[in-house]
């Protein structure tokens, strides 16, 4: 018997829909966040992404983060926070719940 993915996540996610928009080898582009955690979020394109480069995730005006594509199928992108950890849970304290920071101090 195999874990599932969500057996193997170093943190939980959390399922959302929030608007985002990426920068990358293009200007910008508007994408739906559909879940996120604190290591990375799987996001929904309105049409298949032309390159795997993303570099940025924007989530409001005050919130981006760096990213890597981790995977790409059709309209769907997962994607994983290159920043710091801790920049990481300072920036998506107030969008996720406290279960999300578990077994990460957010001291």
């Amino acid at each position: 018997m195999t874990d599932s993915n969500e057996d193997r996540r170093s943190f939980p996610r959390a399922e959302v829909v929030m608007a985002g928009s990426m920068k990358g080898s293009y200007d910008r582009r508007d994408c739906a966040v559909i879940d996120i955690s604190l290591t990375g979020a799987k996001l929904e394109l309105d049409k298949p992404l032309d390159s795997k480069s993303i570099q940025t995730i924007r989530f409001s005006q005050t919130t981006a983060l760096n990213v890597s594509v981790a995977w790409h199928k059709g309209t769907s992108v997962g994607v994983t926070f290159t920043d710091d950890p801790h920049d990481i849970a300072n920036a998506l304290e107030r969008l996720l719940p406290d279960s999300c920071f578990e077994p990460f101090s957010k001291s």
